[in-house]
C-alpha cells in the first residue's frame, strides 16, 4: 500500500526524467512547428536569416492522414459466458466514439512527436449520462509509469500529473482553499519547473486573481492495492493523501430534461478501490497509452519518430540557410571604369527604368567593352542538391512509408493502397494495428465507466434494426466482450457500397434458392428501413409457387 512518502518518491523520480530530456522533447515539438532556428544563440549573435523546412511536419501528417481517414468505430462479440448485451454495447461505444475522434488524432500526433501519448477518460457532470466522460490526449511528461514493468498490464502504479486551478479543487475535494499553497501557471516543456512554479516555496500576493492560482495533482492508480489516491505537494507539504476514490454523478436522462430548471446532480464518492472494473473484477485504469516504437530495454518509456530522423531534419534546416544565403548574395553588379559613368547615369542604371536613355564618357568611334562588365558570380556547387537528395533519401528510409502516402504517383491500384494501409507488413500497417488496439481499449473502457456511471438506473435507447428501442442498464454493459476496430465500416461510402451489393445479389440468392423472408429482413436491416416491412416476409411467395395462392400443407402426422 502506497504511503503519500512513497508518492512523493515516484512523483521525483518521473520529474529528474523528464528533466533531463526536456530540451530534446522541445527540439522535436520545434521541428514538427517550423521553429527549428527560434531561440537559439546563433540566431541572435550573428544576424543571418535564416531559412527552414516543413519535413518533419510534412512526415508527421502523412502518418496522420494514412492512419486516420475514416470515422473510429468497434465491433463488440459476445462475452463467452453470455454476460451483458453486446448489441447494446456496441452502440454506446460507437456513439461515444463519433465524439473523441479530435482527440484520438492528438494523441497519435503526440506519440509520433514524443516517445508516447496517452487518452485519459474522467468522468464529469453533465444531464446526459451518456456524455458523462470526457477525453483528452496527454503528452508522456504528463503521465507517471511504472518503467520497470514490460508491458502496461504489468504495472504496479499508474498516475496522471496536473494541474487545477485552486476554487476548482476546493469544490471537488471539500477542502477550504486556505489549505492548499497556491502557484502560477505554467507549461512544463516551455521551461517551466515540474512544479510548475519558477519557485515552489515562493507564495503568490495576496493581491492575485483567484483565477491565477493553481496547484499540482498526483491522480495516482495502485494496482496493488487497488486504491485511488489523490496527493499534491501543494496541500499539507505532501505529507497526507488529498482525497481518496472519485465523486461521479449517477443517474439516468431526467424524463423532463430540457423542459425548465434542471433537478440537481445525484453524485456519489465512489470509495471501494478503483471504481472501475470489468465483469471478471480486474480494475481498469482511464488512461490508454499510445506507442508506436518503443526503447527495446525500457518499453513504456517509448521511442519517438521525430527523434528517429532528427539529425536529417536538422540537415535539411542548415542546408537550407546555406542555399538561401547563397542566393541572396548573387546581386547583379557591374565594375565600371573610374570616370566612364557619371552620377546621374549611375543612377539611372541602378533605377533600372524601361526606354532610359544613360549618357557615358566614351570618345567617338570608342567601343562599350573593356569600360564595363558584370561582376563573376561563382555557381552553387551540385553536390549541395545531390547531399539534399541523400537527406531526403535517409527519412524516406527511417519511415518505412509506402511511397503513395508521401503523395507520390505509383502505379499500385486502390485495392494494394487499401491493404499497405491495413494489416500488411509495412509502417503504415503496423501502426493501424496500434491504432486499432488503442480504439477498441477506447471502447471497452467508456464501457466501464458508464456502468458505474448509470448505478441502478436505465436509460432507454433508439437502436437500429434488427435491436430496436431497448433499455439501457448497467447489466448490458457488464460482461468481458470481445472489441474489434471496425474503421471501414462506418463511413458513409462503404455503407453504400455494401447497400449496392445486396441489391446485386438478392435475385441471385433467391434463384440459388435462399428464403425470400431472410433476405428481405437482411435489406430491411441494412437500409434502415421500418421494421413493419419485414413483417411482409409471410407473405412473400415461396420458389415455385405461384403468387396469390396458398401453398401445400404439409400432410399431419397419421394421415398416410
Amino acid at each position: 500500500m502506497l504511503k503519500p512518502s512513497d508518492v512523493r518518491a515516484l512523483v521525483e523520480v518521473h520529474d529528474r526524467f523528464f528533466d533531463d530530456i526536456r530540451d530534446d522533447l522541445r527540439q522535436w515539438k520545434n521541428l514538427y512547428m517550423t521553429r527549428f532556428w527560434r531561440g537559439r544563440a546563433t540566431r541572435a549573435l550573428d544576424g543571418v536569416l535564416r531559412t527552414e523546412v516543413s519535413k518533419a511536419y510534412k512526415t508527421v501528417e502523412s502518418y496522420i492522414g494514412s492512419l486516420y481517414s475514416k470515422n473510429p468505430a468497434v465491433r463488440v462479440e459476445p462475452d463467452l459466458r453470455d454476460r451483458g448485451n453486446p448489441a447494446v454495447a456496441q452502440a454506446t461505444a460507437n456513439e461515444y466514439l463519433r465524439g473523441v475522434r479530435e482527440q484520438i488524432e492528438g494523441a497519435t500526433r503526440l506519440a509520433l512527436i514524443y516517445p508516447c501519448s496517452f487518452l485519459k477518460l474522467a468522468p464529469v457532470e453533465n444531464v446526459d449520462p451518456l456524455k458523462r466522460v470526457s477525453c483528452s490526449a496527454l503528452p508522456p511528461w504528463e503521465v507517471i509509469v511504472d518503467a520497470t514493468a514490460g508491458a502496461w498490464d504489468q504495472q504496479r502504479h499508474v498516475g496522471h500529473v496536473y494541474l487545477m486551478p485552486v476554487q476548482e479543487a476546493s469544490v471537488r475535494f471539500g477542502k477550504p482553499v486556505d489549505a492548499f499553497r497556491p502557484r502560477v501557471f505554467a507549461k512544463w516543456i516551455d521551461g517551466g519547473m515540474s512544479s510548475g512554479s519558477p519557485d515552489p516555496a515562493v507564495q503568490l500576493d495576496t493581491a492575485t486573481a483567484s483565477s491565477d492560482k493553481w496547484i499540482r495533482l498526483v491522480e495516482l492508480y495502485d494496482l496493488q492495492a487497488d486504491r485511488l489516491l489523490v496527493w499534491s505537494e501543494d496541500y499539507a507539504n505532501g505529507e497526507d493523501f488529498l482525497f481518496e476514490g472519485v465523486t461521479v454523478q449517477v443517474g439516468a436522462l431526467p424524463a423532463d430534461a430540457g423542459q425548465g430548471e434542471e433537478p440537481e446532480p445525484v453524485l456519489e464518492h465512489e470509495t471501494t478501490g478503483i471504481p472501475y472494473k470489468s465483469a471478471s473484477g480486474r480494475p481498469v485504469v482511464p488512461i490508454i497509452p499510445v506507442y508506436f516504437s518503443r526503447d527495446p530495454d525500457t518499453p513504456l518509456r517509448g521511442y519517438s519518430l521525430i527523434d528517429r530522423s532528427a539529425d536529417q531534419f536538422r540537415e535539411l534546416n542548415v542546408m537550407r540557410t546555406y542555399q538561401a544565403q547563397g542566393v541572396r548574395r548573387m546581386a547583379r553588379q557591374w565594375m565600371v571604369r573610374a570616370g566612364f559613368l557619371g552620377d546621374d547615369a549611375a543612377a539611372k542604371i541602378s533605377q533600372g527604368i524601361d526606354g532610359e536613355f544613360i549618357e557615358v564618357d566614351l570618345q567617338p568611334g570608342m567601343p562599350l567593352e573593356g569600360n564595363m562588365t558584370a561582376v563573376p558570380q561563382a555557381p552553387i556547387p551540385a553536390d549541395i542538391l545531390s547531399y539534399g537528395l541523400t537527406v531526403e533519401q535517409d527519412i524516406n528510409d527511417a519511415g518505412v512509408l509506402a511511397p503513395f502516402t508521401r503523395g507520390e504517383a505509383t502505379g499500385t491500384t486502390a485495392t494494394e493502397q487499401q491493404l499497405l494501409a491495413s494489416y500488411t507488413s509495412s509502417e503504415i500497417g503496423r501502426m493501424a494495428r496500434i491504432r486499432d488496439a488503442v480504439i477498441s481499449e477506447l471502447a471497452f473502457t467508456y464501457n466501464v465507466m458508464l456502468s458505474v456511471i448509470l448505478g441502478d438506473d436505465a436509460e432507454p435507447l433508439a437502436l437500429p434494426n434488427p435491436v430496436g428501442p431497448t433499455i439501457l442498464s448497467a447489466d448490458d454493459l457488464t460482461g468481458d466482450f470481445t472489441y474489434w476496430a471496425d474503421d471501414a465500416g462506418t463511413t458513409p461510402m462503404s455503407d453504400f457500397t455494401k447497400q449496392q451489393s445486396l441489391e446485386r445479389l438478392a435475385p441471385v440468392l433467391v434463384q440459388l434458392g435462399a428464403d425470400p423472408a431472410l433476405i428481405l429482413k437482411e435489406m430491411v436491416r441494412t437500409f434502415q428501413l421500418p421494421a413493419d416491412l419485414a413483417k411482409l416476409a409471410q407473405q412473400v411467395p415461396q420458389p415455385g409457387i405461384p403468387p396469390n395462392e396458398p401453398g401445400i400443407a404439409p400432410p399431419e402426422e397419421g394421415a398416410l
